[in-house]
């Protein structure tokens, strides 16, 4: 047992553990984006740009034409405008078989940026070894992949998953931009971070309305820290505060938003803003399960450690809880304010990602201030958090199990690993090249496509898939200029 106890405290050891079971679990997401294929929104957005591109060949006429295209969909359906002029320029307008290429920088950017934002925060600022540091980024990254509440709408679907995950990711590096510029000695670095921090603030602002929403709260957060304790740094935080500003009020201001809120029942926004944080409690309610509580208790005692460790004072831990919350039930407001529900899955997965900041940075809290007000008894110092560690991890490995064996589809990789290995995916593929032979096919007008004899839990959606009304399936009829398009032998 004691042998056992030293490995679980063994740092180092506690890492490559960790790493191998992280790369492990993120191989088959990356290898099945190859059996990817673009659907619904993928198209409509597309459709600004894929006759440029195959008229010209031309990548700055196609940008031209996305620049065009942003400018209709402002005018006329929503206003997020840096969003929609990516989503008009996504891999397949380019050609289908780059569609997998826009879904790895997906899966591989968000966890980049995750690894960097936690070494900033808990090398640089806490003081943490690598090693450390390390093993929570990467158990982070790995919870919040694996336990997303729609794989497809977070990483499988391009439109989606840029437009949420996508930006999301852009303003993880944009905090870890700013968390450097406080850092910043040096005139020529403080100078390019804050360039780059106006630059991402615009692109944040200008992307869906939860994350640059949540991204003012957090930017106004730092200046304020900054204003009341480092009244010499406030630059980049400042212009980084009224650059989203700007940019969202643009998006907002948008003719096209009020064309799209006809669609929508919407709320008042003080009772979006109030409902926002009932609803936080019942997200966490509805959404989050066992598995996701006990991994975050895996690393609670090493986190615990180092906040013991830091030179940080922790005075205020309600306060700061209180905080956190605020800023984790802001990911609610904007669908509550336009939707008055907590809005589609995509809109959820920010939902549960903005959940594991909050558990993160509240454990973190409190972890420093009992270190450091709790009175422990003599035997403090033969007190060993690897059983606590221990008792986690167990207890993770066990409701892990069970929702795996209750529903597979529960964990991504298990997801994944099946529809790879029993073909699944690969069936779902070469039945997507049949209908794209279908749709390439020029003296075919009317296409009628066979329905999927598979439906992989990360790719299909029935929303996603063509229908069996042809006036549904305008969009990917555009696309590929046909007269209908219509799906036949609908199972």
């Amino acid at each position: 047992m004691k042998k056992f106890l030293n490995c679980v405290t063994n740092r180092k050891l506690q890492f490559w553990f960790v790493f191998a079971l992280f790369i492990a679990s993120l191989i088959p997401l990356l290898i099945i984006t190859m059996y990817a294929h673009p659907s619904a929104d993928d198209f409509t957005y597309g459709n600004h740009t894929v006759f440029t591109w195959r008229e010209t060949n031309s990548v700055s006429q196609t940008i031209s034409a996305a620049v065009e295209g942003t400018k209709q969909v402002y005018n006329n359906w929503q206003g997020s405008f840096v969003s929609v002029f990516f989503m008009t320029l996504h891999p397949a307008v380019f050609s289908e078989g780059l569609y997998m290429f826009g879904l790895l920088a997906l899966i591989l950017g968000y966890v980049a940026a995750n690894l960097f934002l936690f070494k900033i925060i808990f090398m640089n600022f806490l003081g943490a070894d690598k090693y450390s540091a390390g093993i929570i980024a990467m158990w982070f990254a790995f919870i919040s992949m694996q336990f997303i509440f729609s794989p497809i709408e977070g990483f499988y679907w391009y439109n989606s998953g840029l437009y949420y995950i996508g930006f999301h990711t852009i303003s993880l590096i944009l905090f870890s931009v700013v968390l450097l510029w406080l850092k910043a000695e040096e005139k020529y670095r403080q100078i390019i971070l804050a360039i780059l921090t106006v630059f991402l603030s615009f692109i944040i602002g200008g992307s869906n309305f939860v994350t640059s929403l949540t991204s003012v709260v957090i930017m106004a957060l730092i200046l304020a820290f900054c204003v009341i304790f480092k009244r010499e740094k406030i630059l980049a935080p400042a212009l980084g505060l009224l650059v989203l500003s700007v940019a969202l009020t643009i998006s907002v201001s948008a003719p096209g938003n009020d064309v799209r809120q006809e669609h929508f029942t919407a709320m008042n926004p003080l009772s979006a803003i109030f409902t926002s944080f009932e609803y936080g409690f019942t997200f966490i309610e509805l959404v989050i399960k066992a598995p996701v509580l006990l991994a975050l208790g895996c690393i609670t005692p090493l986190i615990y450690i180092i906040m013991r460790e830091s030179k940080i004072s922790f005075k205020y831990p309600v306060l700061a809880t209180v905080i956190f919350y605020g800023v984790y039930v802001s990911t609610f407001t904007p669908n509550l304010y336009s939707w008055s529900s907590f809005g589609p899955a995509r809109v959820v997965n920010i939902n549960f990602i903005a959940f594991l900041f909050y558990m993160i940075f509240s454990i973190g809290y409190w972890c420093g201030w009992i270190s450091r007000n709790v009175k422990t008894r003599k035997k403090k110092s033969k007190f060993n958090p690897a059983w606590i560690t221990a008792v986690f991890i167990f207890a993770f490995i066990i409701a892990s199990g069970f929702s795996i064996f209750k529903n597979p589809d529960s964990v991504m990789s298990i997801s994944v690993a099946k529809s790879i290995i029993s073909g699944e995916a690969r069936t779902f593929r070469n039945e997507y090249l049949t209908r794209l032979e279908i749709l390439k096919n020029p003296e075919i007008q009317n296409a009628e496509l066979p329905a999927f004899s598979v439906n992989p839990h990360v790719f299909f959606h029935s929303q996603l898939d063509v229908s069996t009304d042809p006036h549904a399936n305008s969009s990917i009829a555009i696309f590929y200029n046909k007269e209908s398009v219509v799906l036949v032998n609908s199972q």
